[in-house]
Order: structure tokens, then C-alpha cells, then sequence
């Protein structure tokens, strides 16, 4: 096993040691050990409820984050403003927030936080009660490639609600996360995005910007307008994949709302909508593997008269069961559906304009040959492999956990203190699929370590914090 040496570790992975302030040991608020910080800096945050609107400092590869989870270190804007602004260029990725509940923020946008050019990492959160104006009552991001990942982002709100003689429409977008601007793709993964409200568009996420959404429950959100769980507005390249997408509802497309640009999605279920599970208002769409199963209009639909620029939509491999409405609706002689080697509920095939008993088509919609079973997916699932990686690394590390490496090729996984140096060799071998390392870091003092894995003069490396 051929090894680089260990402070060129920290030098490719881009770290440098740094100190671990703490709250309220070294500073009694957040903000204050924020504003003594130097890039690589780690404020550690004890339990508690710290009342404050933090605004982020002008540096690089920061880390937030709590002693005990978010159940117990709230951050509580006090309905005075955003909770937490990032407004500055030159945070990226290596800057985390992580394991905080996030409440009570109130804005024009970004309720709960907002990034704009900021790129971070948030993470393992609670974004909670908080409220914006026109966009983003839990999150703002524009002109930011920002990571959201594995956070519970629930009961936001954006708006106030439309009268209901219509004479009040403020263009609000985006309950739960509203993603603007323009920039490399940002990322929305592993999320719980739910009971989230909206005034138009988008009661639980609204993007117009290129993003990739993966591995998120987008649920029992409401939209007054457009987009109950998602709305769609002219990105031309967003991938929703292995989403749920349940129990939204909207005046015109309870799961989805797509309009303009266009719309890649896989392996999603869609289900149990209040309204269309998808609605095309103009856009393309290329959809394969996914279910759109028992909403209360169609599972895809278009609306007559709408969206004339709408060309290029295919729908192949899916489910399309039990809608209320058409299982697939085309309401424009202009918009004809590719929706070939589909699964209608039925062998004999879909109904309406269609020749069997399954979820009824319309004209328009080029439906045959259509699969006599259920639907399955064009591509296969599954970990890569080659190259390690974690596929499950908590942070922060308190006692024994388990970490989950994937990959395949011979391997090294080491753990360094911030100097470098190794302090713990978690395995030594070759990898043929998924494997479990015990790690005990009993033996370890509280701060900031690198588990790296290294491979021939390949490394990759993580930050975690041990906390005793």
C-alpha cells in the first residue's frame, strides 16, 4: 500500500489546521465567535437558544456547528429578520452550517436563511416557522451553488394569502426554498421539504435555475396558484430524481408545475396530489421510471390554450395508475406526447382514447406500444464503483458509530488530527462493494479531525468533529 505523506493530505484536500471557538465558552454569542474566526475556523455551539440575526463574515472554509443537534441549539431570529445571511462571494462548499434548529426568521427574502453569491453546505438542520415576504420563507439562494442536504425544512410560509376575490396576487415563490439566479448547479438532496406555504409559486421548492434535486420527501405542501410540492420556471437543466412527491396540493399542478425550459425526471413518485401530479404550462419534459399514482386531477396534464412554445415531451417506463383525471392529458393539437412503453394500470392498455381499461389518454398522446406489466427503469441503480467514498459519515462523531464505505479497489482509511498527523487507521484492504468500518474515537479529545481515504495517490478527505 503506497501512502502520500500526511500534510500533503491536508494540502490536497485543501485544509489547513485551524482552531475550534466555542459558544458561549469563548464567546456568548454566535455571532461574536463568527466575527473572531479565521478561514478553518470551527464555532462549536452548546445547547441553548441564542436569539440572534447572524450575518456571516467576509471568510472562507468556516464550520457552525452544534455540540447536541438541532433538537437542542436553536438559532431564533425573533421575527426581526433573516436568521442567517451569507452574502458574501467567497464562501463556498468548504463553509458548513450543521445541527441547528432554525426559527422565527422574517424577511423580504429568506426567511430562515439566505445566500446570495454564497455557495455553503447546510446541513442536518430544522429550518422552522419562518416567514419572507416574496421569496423563500425557509430559504433564499441566488447566484449560489449551494449544497441543502439532509435538513427537516418544514412550515415555512411565504406571502399573505390571496384574497379571494383575486384582487391580491403578489408573484411569492417558494414555501419552502426558493433557488434564483444564475450559476453552477446547486444541489438539493436527502431532504424532508414539507407543510410549507406559498401565495403563487411553489408552496415547498420554486427554482428558476439549473439544480439537481435528489433523494428529498416533498410533502403536504400548499400553493395558493402554481407548484403545490414543486415549480418549475425556465431552468434548462434541473434533474428531479428519487424524490417523493406526495400530499401537495395547488390551484394548477399539485405535485409539479412546470413552465418553461426543460424538465428531467427519474425515478420520482408522484402521488396523492391534490391536482394534477404534473401540469405542463409550457416547457419540455423527459420523464422515465417514475410513478404518477392517485392524483386527484391528471397524473401529467396540460391545460387547453395553454403554453404554445411547449415542444419535446416524452414520458417512457413509468407508472401511471388510479389518476382521478387522465393518466396523461395533451389538451393542444401542437403538444402531441411521447408516452410509448408505459404501464396504464391495465395489460390491455390505457383507456379513454386507448384501447383498454388502464388510466384514460387523450388525443394527442402517442401511447402505443405500451407495457403489460409494471413500469421499469431504462437504467440500473447502485453504488459506483472504482472509486471509495462514504456513503454514510455522521458529523458530529460522539461515541462508537458505524461508517459505511462503497467503491471497489484497494484502500486506505486514516484519521488525522488538524497537524496531520494520524491518530487512528480505520482499514487497510481492497473493497468489492459496500462495507462496514466500526469506528471508536474513545481515545480522541474534542475538535476537528480528516478521515481520509486514500488510494494509490488519489485522497479524498472529510472534516468531522469529535465531540466528548
Amino acid at each position: 500500500m503506497k501512502f502520500v505523506s500526511f500534510t500533503a493530505v491536508l494540502v490536497i484536500c485543501g485544509f489547513s489546521p485551524g482552531a475550534t471557538i466555542e459558544v458561549p465558552g469563548d464567546f456568548s454569542s454566535i455571532q461574536e465567535a463568527l466575527a473572531n474566526c479565521q478561514t478553518t475556523d470551527t464555532v462549536l455551539v452548546s445547547p441553548g437558544t441564542y436569539t440572534e440575526n447572524i450575518v456571516w463574515p467576509d471568510i472562507a472554509d468556516l464550520v457552525l456547528i452544534s455540540e447536541m443537534g438541532p433538537a437542542q441549539t436553536i438559532i431564533d431570529g425573533d421575527s426581526s429578520g433573516t436568521v442567517i445571511a451569507l452574502l458574501s462571494a467567497v464562501v463556498d462548499t468548504s463553509t458548513v452550517i450543521e445541527g441547528f434548529t432554525i426559527r422565527n426568521g422574517a424577511a423580504d427574502q429568506g426567511g430562515g436563511i439566505r445566500c446570495s453569491l454564497s455557495s455553503p453546505l447546510i446541513t442536518g438542520n430544522i429550518i422552522e416557522d419562518c416567514f419572507a415576504v416574496f421569496d423563500g420563507g425557509g430559504l433564499y439562494c441566488v447566484n449560489s451553488s449551494v449544497i441543502i442536504d439532509d435538513n427537516i425544512i418544514r412550515d415555512n410560509s411565504v406571502g399573505i394569502p390571496i384574497s379571494s376575490d383575486g384582487s391580491s396576487k403578489d408573484l411569492t415563490t417558494g414555501g419552502g426554498i426558493r433557488l434564483a439566479g444564475t450559476g453552477a448547479g446547486a444541489v438539493i438532496s436527502n431532504n424532508t421539504i414539507s407543510d410549507n406555504y406559498c401565495t403563487y409559486y411553489g408552496g415547498g421548492l420554486a427554482s428558476s435555475r439549473d439544480a439537481l434535486i435528489t433523494g428529498n420527501h416533498i410533502i403536504n405542501n400548499i400553493s395558493d396558484w402554481f407548484g403545490g410540492g414543486f415549480y418549475h420556471l425556465n431552468a434548462s437543466g434541473t434533474v428531479l430524481r428519487e424524490n417523493l412527491i406526495s400530499g401537495n396540493s395547488s390551484n394548477w399542478g399539485g405535485g409539479i408545475m412546470l413552465q418553461g425550459g426543460h424538465l428531467t425526471i427519474s425515478r420520482c413518485d408522484i402521488l396523492d396530489n391534490e391536482g394534477d401530479g404534473l401540469h405542463i404550462y409550457y416547457g419540455s419534459l423527459t420523464a422515465d421510471s417514475s410513478a404518477f399514482l392517485r392524483n386527484t386531477g391528471d397524473g401529467i396534464g396540460t391545460g387547453g390554450g395553454k403554453g404554445s412554445g411547449s415542444r419535446g415531451v416524452s414520458v417512457h417506463h413509468c407508472n401511471i395508475v388510479d389518476n382521478d383525471g387522465f393518466g396523461i392529458r395533451s389538451s393542444n393539437s401542437w403538444l402531441t406526447f411521447d408516452a410509448t412503453l408505459n404501464w396504464w394500470g391495465d395489460a390491455s392498455g390505457p383507456g379513454g382514447v386507448g384501447p383498454g381499461s388502464g388510466d384514460e389518454v387523450s388525443i394527442y398522446v402517442e401511447y402505443d406500444p405500451w407495457l403489460t406489466y409494471t413500469g421499469i427503469s431504462e437504467e440500473s441503480g447502485g453504488s459506483p464503483s472504482g472509486t471509495p467514498f462514504f456513503a454514510h459519515l455522521p458529523n458530529p462523531v460522539r461515541s462508537s458509530t458505524t461508517l459505511i464505505l462503497e467503491g471497489g479497489g484497494r484502500a486506505g482509511v486514516r484519521v488525522l488530527d488538524l497537524s496531520g498527523r494520524e491518530v487512528a487507521s480505520l482499514y487497510d484492504g481492497v473493497l468489492s462493494g459496500p462495507r462496514s468500518i466500526r469506528w471508536d474515537p474513545s481515545g480522541l479529545t474534542t475538535g476537528m479531525y480528516f478521515i481520509c481515504i486514500i488510494q494509490g495517490d488519489d485522497v479524498s478527505s472529510a472534516r468531522v468533529t469529535i465531540i466528548r
